[in-house]
Order: C-alpha cells, then structure tokens, then sequence
C-alpha cells in the first residue's frame, strides 16, 4: 500500500488530505490525482455557489485507486438507495465518471438547490436539480482531467439512476471490467453554511488515458 499525505490551500476553501493505492498500478504517479482532485473541486465550487446562491467549498478528503471489481465491497453500502449520475468522456482516450449520492443525501442537494423544502419536492424537479449538479461536478474535473493531459474529452449526455449501492455499480462496472484495470475514488464532502453533504466521484481511466496521464506526469514533475 503506497500512502501520500499533503495539503492544498486555495482559492475555495477545500482540502485533499490523502490517498491510498490499493493496488500498485505501474508508472501513474498518485501525485496526479491530487492535483486533479484539487483543481477540480475548486472548479466545482465556483460554480455550485453561483447555483446555491451563498459561498460552498467542496473537499475531497481523501482519494482511493483500486481495481474495479473491489469498488462494491470497497464501501460496503450494498442494499443503501443511491442516486447516481453517469457521464461517458469519448474523444482522444476514454474516462467514464459515476458520481454517487445516497438518496437522503441527494433529496438535501436538491431541495437547497431548488430552495424548496423536502417534502415539497417532486420527483422531476430534485431528477432535474440532481442532474444538474451531476453536470457541474463531473464537468469541473472533466476540466482539470483534460487541461491537465491536453487530450480532447468529449463528454456524452449524463444519465440518472436510482436503485441499490451495488445494483448500480453491478450494472456499470460490466464495461469497465473489460476496459480499464484502474477505478480512482473521490470521497467528496459538499460544504454548507447549514450542513454538510457527501458523495463519491468514481472515475474509470482507459489504459490509453492512463499512458496519457503517466506521460504528461513527466513533464508537471
């Protein structure tokens, strides 16, 4: 297990405290991910506070590379019900991101966005607020990920699903088995003046993306 603690002080109030690689992967240094992780949630945070209407700093406490078959049991929510929201990067090289909320969690995220209260809200408007976000997170370290490599990353419509934990994952990860040996785990932590929210950015490099970061990685070092 290869472990790297640092701190990364910005603009938007947000930290990046650590990363484990769970399975020693070849030539990609796990110094990259913090920096995307950085830049990506400080990008994520301008603009979720244009949309909530009041300062939200976004922190990626801390980040895990591990096999994709391990990522179910990884967190152990098997039965939990999740919201998810799916993005395919096709382009130069391919990157698939599912970003995960727990339902309550997600019915917090968009009763504050639509400054509704919960039992107020419908199932179109918090699918609507939810895909939102979804666009704002995943397109903020689809930024970082391509200003970073210079590789052109065209992202395709999001998709929205609501079932179990593992149901989700078990339907999603049928593809990357196939494709990459690498899934990157970002626990996220959306910050509030009222109240905390969390969630999980899972993003699932293509080898050819993997070759790119780990060359581009020459260069930033």
């Amino acid at each position: 297990m290869t472990e790297r603690i640092t701190d990364c002080s910005v603009s938007q109030p947000k930290r990046i405290t650590e990363v484990e690689n769970l399975a020693p992967s070849e030539g990609v240094d796990l110094e990259i991910f913090l920096e995307l992780g950085s830049i990506g949630a400080g990008h994520a945070a301008t603009s979720l506070s244009e949309v909530f209407g009041e300062q939200i700093s976004m922190d990626v406490p801390k980040i895990y590379t591990l096999p994709p078959h391990r990522v179910p049991s990884f967190y152990g929510r098997h039965d939990v019900p999740t919201t998810a929201i799916y993005m395919e990067l096709r382009g130069e090289a391919d990157c698939d991101i599912l970003l995960l909320f727990e339902m309550e969690e997600a019915k917090k995220i968009a009763s504050a966005m639509t400054f509704m209260p919960i039992e107020e809200l419908d199932a179109e408007t918090e699918a609507s607020a939810i895909e939102e976000l979804g666009n704002i997170v995943i397109g903020s370290f689809l930024t970082a990920l391509a200003d970073f490599t210079g590789a052109d990353l065209v992202p395709n419509p999001p998709q929205r699903a609501n079932d179990s934990f593992d149901a989700i994952l078990d339907t999603f990860l049928i593809k990357q088995l196939l494709t990459t040996d690498m899934a990157i785990l970002f626990d996220t932590r959306f910050k509030r003046a009222d109240g905390n929210i969390s969630g999980i950015l899972m993003m699932f490099p293509s080898k050819k993306l993997q070759n790119i970061l780990t060359e581009k990685a020459k260069d930033w070092v």
